[in-house]
């Protein structure tokens, strides 16, 4: 994206206020000092966004020239190649691999556990499926809110939690203690820094700031764990979320990657990829579904073909660093995430140019995030109900100084 993009209008983004992905690139937008205008999705705009992207997922960015982007990672990607604009991307190429590495883990290995602290728990999902009836599933069929909180709350836990493989008590401990170990990881290092890597944000902030800000930082259930177990954890969302373009232009380079990370990156490749290489697997052989060991638990999940396309994109970033980047790597990544990221690369067609403007998407019908095939009768009944329906979202302009109220709220008022 060029700079003459920018000056004939904001960008607008269409999100969900409570959304993982949507809060991470607002909070990206907002140091970047990129401008925009925010729509609160109803589902007529749902179904609309997703047709003109190929993905049934959010946010997606118009552009002031009428294009649109989609997918926060190549959206972020997008913007960081504009030299006009602060760069948040660590000038170092350890550094920044390292960064990407942590914004993929952060990304994709925290969605089972923030959605499942979402809708596990009554408070939590209680919250949410309200806050749904008023928002993404608003304007489209006329039912009662009850049947759609209801619904919501159904369906999102077949989707975020049954389909990521929680079956059982022992699979929903071990999702919980993810959340947990991260807490008492991150707490000492925020406690020393601003930022995960130094005194600026990088890529690594903002894809963990996805699954913090909005899921356990503002869920009640996850909220309350991490105000006593990690309070400087919680103190970064608010500092990231308030950070501008000016302080981040006056702040230190990062110098590197700091030593304290290092337990948590390898936590993560351990985990993280190891998974990534039975999806590949999986997706090759044709298998709707992906089978994996963790924690002496047998796995099985929806095979993902976005997380193919993840994996690839680990393996090119990190087999074209020097050597001996790719020996500091090994310190901070172990000798078996080393021996994944140098395997030969295996990415379809489809896969080898996406950008945030061309996802890959083979499909006549918009996929889901992950890629697979929607298959969810309920959201084709929608899709069908809606698609000659005009949303009633509207661009607004969200930031301080401004009486921007969010939508539940001004719904809720009126009822």
């Amino acid at each position: 994206m060029t700079s003459s993009n920018r000056p004939d209008g904001d960008y607008i983004m269409h999100g969900m206020m409570s959304s993982y992905f949507t809060k991470k690139l607002e909070a990206y937008l907002q140091v970047k000092g990129i401008p925009y205008k925010f729509v609160e999705m109803d589902t007529p705009d749902h179904v609309q966004c997703g047709k003109q992207v190929g993905v049934m997922q959010f946010p997606h960015v118009q552009c002031p020239d009428g294009t649109w982007l989609t997918d926060t990672t190549p959206i972020i990607e997008h913007f960081e190649s504009d030299e006009s604009l602060p760069v948040l991307r660590p000038s170092n190429s350890l550094t920044a691999f390292c960064s990407y590495f942590l914004e993929d883990c952060f990304d994709e290995w925290l969605w089972a556990p923030a959605l499942y602290y979402r809708w596990a728990f009554e408070m939590d999902n209680k919250r949410r499926s309200e806050e749904f009836s008023y928002t993404l599933l608003s304007n489209g069929l006329n039912l009662p809110r009850f049947w759609f909180r209801r619904f919501v709350t159904r369906r999102q836990k077949n989707t975020h939690i049954k389909d990521n493989g929680i079956v059982t008590t022992a699979h929903a401990q071990k999702t919980e203690e993810l959340y947990l170990d991260l807490l008492d990881m991150l707490q000492p290092v925020f406690a020393k820094r601003p930022y995960l890597f130094g005194e600026r944000p990088c890529e690594a902030d903002f894809g963990l700031f996805g699954p913090m800000f909005p899921h356990f930082g503002c869920d009640p259930t996850p909220q309350e764990i991490m105000h006593v177990r990690a309070p400087h954890l919680f103190r970064w969302l608010g500092r990231l979320w308030s950070t501008r373009a000016d302080e981040v232009n006056s702040a230190p380079e990062l110098a590197g990657v700091p030593e304290d990370l290092k337990p948590i990156m390898q936590k993560l490749a351990k985990e993280y990829l190891p998974y990534l290489i039975e999806n590949l697997k999986s997706f090759r052989s044709g298998a709707k579904t992906t089978r994996y060991t963790l924690g002496d638990l047998d796995w099985e999940v929806k095979t993902a073909p976005y997380r193919v396309y993840c994996l690839a994109q680990l393996q090119r970033r990190f087999q074209t660093l020097a050597e001996q980047d790719r020996v500091q790597c090994q310190k901070f990544l172990g000798d078996s995430a080393i021996d994944i990221l140098s395997q030969p690369i295996y990415c379809p067609q489809e896969m080898k140019d996406v950008t945030a403007t061309r996802p890959a998407n083979k499909s006549d019908r918009p996929v889901g995030r992950l890629w697979q095939n929607k298959e969810d009768f309920t959201e084709k009944l929608m899709e069908l109900l809606v698609r000659n329906k005009k949303s009633r979202a509207v661009p607004e302009i969200k930031r301080e100084g401004t009486s921007w109220l969010p939508v539940y709220f001004r719904r809720y008022r009126a009822h």
